[in-house]
């Protein structure tokens, strides 16, 4: 007679025996509650996954950080000191030629000159602990070169923003055939590298954000608030793709007949997107018309992009501002500190300008039972619902934003309806263990308990010609 605890027994010791590491970029903190949204993303991910497995978080080595440390209970984080200064030279300059000549001169980010020696250490250490699974973040040639080094792993990427569409050449597509799995943050960037890279289509998938709806939730008993300053919040990187300077203009259209009125901008404030990322397309008014942040004859771009390149962007919010004492920039701060500025908001307003690939603050706000203001833009209404748990405009524009704003500050009942909408949609969809689960049943196909691979990578690569076999570079 079988013993079925027993195999229940061997098969979460083999479960628990297998390792999974996320690799971040080269400028990714591994650390919990800090760092970038990527960073973020990675350490809840990896706090779903720690039930089942071994996780270990891969990133730069900040000052004063141990190069191992275990966190978040059970996971394990490995820093590796990053030198980023001669790289980030060649993305100013590249910015700035790009910016000159109106050219897309990204493909440098995924040439094997880009921070090589960060990955060739990630591929080494993957090696030695043997891991089974891996997650590399935006960057194709590190997953190639984790590839090559470690053949028998299930490699496998994820893409929080359009580089695989906007910066691909040949070389790129013969790495993505070594990449077992590709999940885009949005149904939005996942199509769009399925129409890209129609070979690999059936192993892309999407992997949206979640949010730990514990921590991200309305202040218990709190009461809707009809006295007092009326607080609009923005959260994210004070860069312009982000629109906060289409916020202040929306701000300022209300603020004259509204004195109760007040701007919380929160987010790092410091260098502005190197233009080589942002890669505008000019054709669209409301991404070229960016192109103002970065200058516009060659000696501003220069002045903006390189000598200023660090405040130059604050300094035009500032400028709009007027020192209206009503706007505060209070600059990054933690997790924990920015619930408590979506517990003091009446509303999220997310004016991004870019087709923003997810928009993660949306559903934080959401979680906490914020109405949202957002735009048309990229993978933005797959999260916000247009007139049921937020307002959606037109990019860019900031008359339209004011009046969405107005909207929902005017009619209590229809913010209070969208915050508990909106709250309800992410308990529905936006979970991290929703998440890590949909990751985790893709991952099992490919890697099952009992260690026998799935056909499922054969099914989704195509063959290659026989003309270019070994031709990867």
């Amino acid at each position: 007679m079988p013993n079925h605890g027993m195999a229940a027994s061997d098969d979460y010791i083999k479960r628990e025996n297998r390792k999974i590491a996320i690799v971040g970029e080269p400028w990714d903190d591994a650390a919990p509650d800090v760092g970038t949204a990527a960073s973020i993303v990675a350490c809840e991910l990896a706090r779903s996954l720690a039930r089942d497995w071994r996780v270990t978080i891969y990133g730069q080595r900040q000052p004063g950080q141990k190069r191992f440390e275990i966190g978040l209970e059970t996971v394990e984080f490995r820093r590796l000191v990053v030198f980023r200064k001669h790289q980030r030279v060649m993305e100013v300059i590249l910015g700035i030629l790009a910016c000159w000549t109106k050219r897309n001169l990204g493909r440098y980010i995924f040439s094997y000159s880009y921070h090589f020696f960060y990955f060739l250490r990630v591929a080494l250490s993957l090696r030695a602990s043997k891991t089974d699974v891996v997650l590399v973040v935006n960057l194709v040639q590190g997953a190639a070169i984790i590839k090559f080094f470690n053949p028998s792993a299930t490699v496998c990427m994820r893409m929080a923003c359009e580089w695989l569409t906007q910066f691909a050449t040949a070389a790129t597509e013969r790495r993505l055939r070594a990449v077992d799995l590709i999940f885009g943050n949005s149904e939005y960037t996942t199509d769009k590298i399925r129409a890209r890279f129609p070979e690999i289509a059936a192993r892309c998938h999407t992997l949206r954000h979640g949010v730990d709806t514990v921590r991200f939730c309305p202040l218990p008993g709190a009461q809707p608030q009809n006295e007092g300053p009326q607080r609009l919040l923005f959260l994210g990187r004070v860069s312009p793709e982000k629109g906060a300077h289409v916020l202040i203009q929306a701000f300022k259209i209300l603020a004259e007949i509204r004195p109760a009125l007040h701007l919380d901008i929160v987010g790092a404030v410091g260098e502005i997107l190197p233009y080589i990322y942002l890669a505008p397309d000019l054709n669209d008014q409301a991404i070229g018309g960016l192109r103002q942040f970065y200058g516009t004859r060659l000696s501003d771009m220069i002045r903006r992009q390189l000598i200023f390149r660090e405040r130059s962007y604050m300094d035009d919010l500032t400028a709009q501002a007027a020192g209206d004492e009503r706007i505060v920039f209070h600059g990054a701060v933690s997790q924990s500190e920015t619930i408590d500025f979506f517990r003091r908001a009446a509303m999220l307003v997310y004016p991004s300008v870019w087709n923003e690939p997810a928009g993660r603050a949306n559903i934080e706000a959401a979680a906490c039972g914020l109405p949202i203001i957002s735009t048309h833009s990229g993978g933005i209404p797959e999260f916000v619902e247009d007139g049921r748990t937020g307002l959606l405009t037109a990019r860019g524009d900031a008359r339209e934003l004011a009046q969405a704003i107005s909207r929902v500050l005017d009619d209590p009942a229809l913010a209070h309806a969208m915050g508990e909408a909106g709250r309800q949609h992410v308990l529905e969809r936006f979970t991290w263990e929703a998440s890590a689960r949909s990751f985790a049943e893709l991952i099992e196909e490919l890697f099952p308990a009992n260690g026998v691979r799935s056909d499922i990578v054969k099914r989704a690569a195509p063959e290659r010609p026989a003309s270019e076999a070994g031709g990867a570079t």
